[in-house]
């Protein structure tokens, strides 16, 4: 009976009466296979983009180490095939190429170790059906690290361990507290190419900014049900808007609750103002109506100016004595005015207002008529005669410039200039 061979690992089992006086050279060999087999470290030099990991029977070949440290320039990503594929295989493998490195051995699953990285894994030796498994994935996907030891810290005891790598990498990370970075502001959440996506905050819990919590946002669910931002809040200079996109007559831009009703082309009426703060502060406390402000529309003059012009022209003639009591000026009427006479009708051609007063020339008496030119004309007729046909008839009046005096009969006056002083 001839030898036959170990399905796994291809050891020769020499047959009965077999090999006479050379059982020492296989014998040899087939220590040589179990110590690949199971301490054996092999380097694979790979190139182009699939290779065949062979373990031959009774003689030492790359398919029987025990780890595999894959090496070389692979044109991409390298498929290696496990043959042959009825023969169960276990590897520990290191990926030290630029490439990741697919193993296969039949139509089943394979494993992928991508580039830098290292996996046991294990072929089932099922035929044309093998599957090739990565166990190191399982391990990290199932084992809870409750109880090991990182940094001589215990995982789960009363101090937290130190992880000192850079990068934890986990599609869920849940945190019991916290959090923290290693100092105040010694940590970034995100970069400026790697931004997280959604943030959610629960119901009245709040973002705090500065290092002593200055200024906060927060969904306030139990008290007010809206965003409220506490601390001041400036908008940089620059090309910041700010825009309240539902601003209509229910909702908007409110000011200590109350809602800020007037348009945007409302409150533009204000661009180019240039009054203080100060100045415009001195509407706080304003209670004029709509209507009552709405008497400035289209002044375009500046009225405090044209105030104080008119206070100045009257104040020629008037003297304010208190807030609410305007009188006469001492010197209101100036002491170079003119005097003068008159005979018959008159008409004042002065430059300033006159008083007058005169009588009829006889004693038949008459009426007088006072005209004042006015622009659009205006006269009055006045009857002061005293009934008694023998005596002159008296009259007396203030003319303004164009205004006249007539008479019936003939008169005689006399009369000053109203010039101010």
């Amino acid at each position: 009976m001839g030898s036959t061979f170990t399905t796994n690992g291809g050891i020769e089992k020499i047959g009965l009466g077999e090999q006479a006086g050379s059982w020492g050279t296989t014998t040899n060999t087939n220590f040589d296979i179990i110590d690949r087999l199971i301490n054996g470290v092999g380097d694979l030099t790979l190139s182009g983009t699939s290779s065949t990991l062979t373990t031959s029977d009774g003689a030492l070949s790359n398919g029987m180490f025990k780890v595999l440290v894959l090496g070389g320039s692979p044109s991409g990503t390298h498929t290696i095939t496990i043959a042959p594929n009825d023969a169960d295989k276990l590897y520990f493998v290191k990926n030290g190429t630029s490439q990741s490195v697919i193993f296969s051995q039949g139509s089943g699953a394979n494993a992928t170790i991508t580039a830098g990285k290292g996996a046991i894994i294990f072929a089932d030796g099922a035929g044309s059906g093998a599957a090739v498994t990565d166990l190191t994935a399982l391990f990290i996907n199932s084992q809870a690290l409750d109880g090991v030891t990182i940094d001589n810290s215990v995982i789960g005891g009363s101090t937290p361990a130190a992880i000192t790598g850079t990068t934890i990498v986990g599609t869920t990370i849940t945190a019991n507290t916290s959090i923290l970075p290693d100092t105040s502001g010694g940590a970034d959440i995100g970069s400026t190419s790697a931004e997280f996506g959604d943030i959610y905050i629960a119901d009245d819990k709040k973002i705090h900014f500065g290092n002593d919590q200055d200024a906060t946002i927060e969904y306030d669910e139990d008290g007010t049900d809206k965003l409220v931002i506490t601390g001041d809040v400036t908008f940089a200079d620059g090309t910041t808007d700010v825009d309240i996109a539902s601003h209509d007559t229910s909702n908007g831009l409110k000011l200590g609750g109350t809602l800020v009703t007037a348009t945007a082309n409302e409150l533009n009426i204000m661009d180019g103002v240039t009054a203080t703060k100060d100045e415009l502060n001195i509407m706080d406390g304003v209670t004029a109506t709509t209507t009552e402000l709405n008497h400035t529309d289209g002044v375009t003059s500046n009225i405090q100016t044209q105030l104080d012009d008119k206070h100045s022209a009257v104040g020629q003639g008037l003297q304010e004595d208190s807030a609410t009591t305007v009188a006469m000026k001492n010197s209101w009427m100036s002491t170079s005015s003119a005097v003068f006479s008159f005979s018959g009708n008159f008409t004042n051609t002065r430059s300033y207002p006159v008083f007058v007063c005169g009588r009829t020339n006889t004693g038949s008496g008459g009426s007088f008529t006072f005209t004042v030119n006015n622009g659009s004309g205006g006269s009055e007729t006045i009857d002061q005669r005293d009934g008694d046909s023998g005596t002159h008839d008296f009259f007396a009046m203030i003319l303004p410039v164009g205004g006249s005096v007539t008479c019936g009969v003939a008169m005689v006056g006399s009369g000053i200039e109203l010039r101010p002083g």
